[in-house]
């Protein structure tokens, strides 16, 4: 198999067939586009987990890398609390820079509200990067959870921020010098700026109080790849409107010269809200100068349709060999 995500197929037949064990405190599991589980504690709270590894290339991206997993809570509706860290460090690491990384961490966790609860750090010839392997818990009304992804006919897809943003920023810092040749270099320095908006807590924040049927963070795969999991989470058919998704010229012009479908390019710092109250939603979203757009809705049939003026087009499952494209060993 290719590096990046393994198909639905071959997780659904080869990985979830095999998880046989329940228990009753386990509400929600392991599920296809599902990023956490939810466990009941007691009557009315439950903790929503979700866990994903960091591999260091440089420090910066700790912070970064975080976010993206933190934002899988905040799509669960949750409130992120702790994180457990279990580091994997290579052989000849100095302990310099594992202090480094110690306060890195502790940095990123102090911006997003997060205490490092644990952990477990090792020493292995396996590696020849640090591996942070994160487990991020957050906690959350059980009474909200039962009825998350629970769609009905006519409710708003909403977008908020823009497609493709974490993916612009990973291109713009990466292909910089050669960007700069063909582009001003106002648009590749907005480009990397993205990062800086790359949470959706607040969103999900305000999602909960105005009321959302489900949510979903756009991650690997783009916006196709999140349109096609919250449609499959909620079992559900959506119509969407590919000139309704917000896209900023940076994300079109980076992508244009690089040779990347925007629409697939990664995507986290954006969340889709399926909500029934989509225009309050995007009022309460403007009072903080969050963009956000209903860029379609939930229907009784269960296609996945994308409209492009007169085109119509059926979005289709995610690719089985993905992989982000600066990451492939052609680039």
């Amino acid at each position: 198999m290719r590096p990046g995500k393994i198909s639905e197929s071959v997780l659904k037949r080869s990985v979830l067939k095999q998880i046989k064990t329940k228990r009753t405190e386990v509400v929600r599991g392991a599920e296809v586009g599902e990023d956490c589980a939810f466990f009941s504690l007691h009557e009315t709270e439950g903790m929503l987990i979700t866990t994903a590894p960091i591999i260091v290339d440089e420090f910066e991206t700790i912070a970064f890398s975080l976010t993206a997993i933190v934002n899988n809570i905040a799509a669960g509706g949750g409130e992120p609390v702790a994180v457990v860290v279990s580091t994997i460090l290579p052989d000849k690491i100095l302990e310099s820079v594992v202090q480094r990384l110690s306060g890195e961490m502790e940095r990123a966790c102090h911006n997003l509200g997060l205490q490092i609860a644990g952990g477990n750090t090792e020493i292995s010839k396996a590696v020849n990067k640090p591996i942070l392997n994160i487990t991020v818990l957050g906690k959350k009304d059980k009474n909200q959870h039962l009825n998350f992804h629970k769609y009905e006919n006519g409710m708003d897809i909403l977008l908020t921020k823009w497609a493709g943003m974490a993916g612009t920023t990973v291109l713009a810092k990466k292909e910089q010098k050669k960007l700069e040749e063909r582009l001003p270099r106002y648009i590749v320095e907005n480009g990397i700026s993205l990062e800086k908006e790359i949470s959706v807590l607040t969103e999900s924040r305000i999602a909960m109080e105005v009321g959302v049927a489900g949510m979903h963070d756009v991650s690997r795969g783009g916006i196709f790849s999140a349109l096609w999991e919250l449609a499959e989470k909620g079992n559900a058919g959506i119509e969407v409107d590919l000139k309704k998704i917000p896209i900023r010229q940076e994300t079109i012009e980076i992508c244009e010269i690089l040779g990347v479908n925007p629409y697939e390019l990664y995507g986290a710092g954006a969340l889709l809200v399926v909500t029934d109250k989509g225009n309050q939603l995007l009022h309460e979203l403007e009072k903080l100068q969050i963009p956000a757009a209903i860029i379609g809705k939930i229907t009784e049939e269960k296609g996945k349709v994308v409209l492009n003026g007169e085109e119509t087009r059926y979005l289709d499952r995610p690719k089985n060999d993905f992989i982000e494209p600066w990451l492939r060993e052609d680039k």
